[in-house]
């Protein structure tokens, strides 16, 4: 007895670059899997003839467009999810290199809080010093500070 061949993979596939051909062909293997595991749950011997009724259905020009379709679904998934995570690392990527470009431009602009508050205080102090060491000099010079105001001549004469 010869063996029939099924030459499904010939109406699947039309060329080696046809990649929803090749994606058409693997969904009708999983058919075909799928058919031979519920045979074999139903305790039936497999043979070529148990599967005759599967390649005849399959063969049909309505599976082979159904396959087809359900390949394009497949790539359809595919190329979204892909789009779809590309954008979000573009995204992601984007945000990460506009934050540390706002940051490397503010960061010369600003100094952090403890330099300007070590700066006040310093100050501060220096400040204080100065202050206290002219009323130092005042008081043991015995100096004293005379403030004379004159009135305009113009003013005396009215």
């Amino acid at each position: 007895m010869s063996k029939k061949f099924n030459y499904i993979y010939e109406k699947l596939v039309d060329d080696k670059n046809d990649i929803i051909g090749h994606i058409a062909y693997s969904i009708y293997k999983q058919d075909k899997i799928d058919y031979i595991t519920s045979k074999k749950e139903e305790n039936l011997e497999i043979k070529n003839k148990i599967l005759i009724p599967f390649h005849e259905i399959s063969s049909t020009a309505s599976s082979i467009e159904a396959y087809k379709i359900k390949a394009e679904i497949v790539m359809q998934a595919f190329f979204e999810n892909t789009i779809s995570e590309i954008y979000s690392d573009i995204e992601k990527e984007t945000k990460e290199n506009y934050t540390q470009l706002i940051k490397d431009t503010i960061k010369p602009l600003t100094s952090g809080f403890w330099k300007s508050f070590w700066a006040g205080l310093l100050s501060a102090f220096i400040f204080a010093l100065v202050i206290a060491a002219i009323a130092f000099i005042l008081q043991f010079q015995n100096s004293t500070i005379n403030v004379t105001v004159d009135k305009n001549k113009t003013e005396k004469n009215n």
